[in-house]
């Protein structure tokens, strides 16, 4: 069980551990889905929603967009489905659309829509959204929101 000062103990990630090192989202898409190809689809969603979300907390989806782990979005959409937070896929796909159709999944060609001095795309509405549906505005023993489904789709 993970636990902190700052979190709240969460069961979930102890459903992908044992996958850990085998998840590959720094070097494209391509190797993304090769890496996940034999690991269980719900240790992937679970996976996807937690590095979401640890990018939305430190930069928002500003920052989870320039960032490799948006290779995994579509798997990150279809995990807030699995895990009963539709609501919450709907946002992560709205911030997905706003980069572009087709979603541009190579990093170099994210890097300039998101361009701090002259950004191309925002998400501060989107930020928020995320927040009032997934997060906590508590500080310490950190519960978000998405936590609990996340813990009962893993089966805790």
């Amino acid at each position: 069980m993970f636990r902190s000062l700052f979190h709240a103990p969460r069961k979930y990630p102890e459903f992908y551990m044992e996958y850990y090192d085998q998840f590959d989202f720094y070097n494209g898409r391509k190797k993304w889905l090769k890496s996940i190809r034999k690991i269980p689809v719900k240790a992937v969603h679970l996976y996807t929603i937690h590095w979401l979300h640890i990018e939305l907390v430190n930069g928002g989806f500003d920052q989870y967009f320039f960032n490799s782990t948006s290779t995994t979005v579509p798997e990150a959409i279809e995990g807030f489905t699995a895990i009963g937070m539709p609501e919450v896929a709907d946002v992560v796909a709205t911030a997905m659309a706003r980069m572009g159709d087709p979603y541009p999944f190579d990093k170099l060609e994210r890097e300039p829509l998101l361009d701090q001095l002259n950004p191309k795309v925002t998400f501060d509405d989107l930020d928020k959204e995320f927040d009032a549906l997934a997060d906590t505005d508590q500080l310490f023993r950190r519960l978000p929101k998405y936590v609990p489904f996340a813990d009962r789709y893993a089966g805790y």
